[in-house]
């Protein structure tokens, strides 16, 4: 838990990244129309990563009891960590940037995985002529929205526009 401060330092911060991550995709020509990877990719890593930085000791409670990462070289319990800005030492940080670095390898691989079998099926994308009609008229049977009856092909797409 953070203090009513940190929560608005993570908002900005959050606010950032998210802009970031949004440019970078379309910099990089991603199809992401929903800004799925930098609402939850990025801003998800930021939240996790903002947890190591101001958490309060108030609420802290890692490492757990008995945890050899709560004592010092004496053998001393050191108690709970809690985030860098209220002085912690930086063991929940660390926590929380290998729970990043697991989740990222996790999701990566699933999604190569699934991104692979799906190319080797050829059902990975949908044809030129779907893409160019819309799914909604192929795939459903009418378009999403009555009032537009078609779209100018040559008009700029919103996802195409220059970061």
């Amino acid at each position: 838990t953070v203090d009513p401060w940190g929560a608005i330092l993570c908002g900005c911060v959050g606010a950032w990244v998210y802009h970031s991550a949004s440019c970078l995709m379309l910099k990089l020509r991603v199809d992401d129309p929903l800004d799925a990877f930098a609402v939850h990719g990025a801003c998800g890593i930021w939240g996790c990563l903002a947890v190591g930085f101001l958490a309060t000791p108030a609420y802290a409670y890692t490492p757990a009891q008995g945890s050899p990462w709560r004592l010092d070289s004496d053998g001393q319990d050191l108690g709970p960590d809690y985030g860098l800005f209220y002085g912690g030492r930086g063991t929940l940080l660390a926590a929380q940037v290998s729970s990043v670095l697991i989740l990222v390898s996790w999701v990566g691989g699933c999604s190569a995985i699934l991104f692979f079998s799906l190319r080797r099926a050829g059902i990975f994308r949908v044809s030129e002529e779907v893409e160019l009609a819309g799914c909604d008229s192929a795939k459903h049977g009418g378009p999403a929205y009555q009032d537009i009856s078609a779209v100018d092909a040559t008009a700029p797409q919103p996802n195409t526009r220059k970061a």
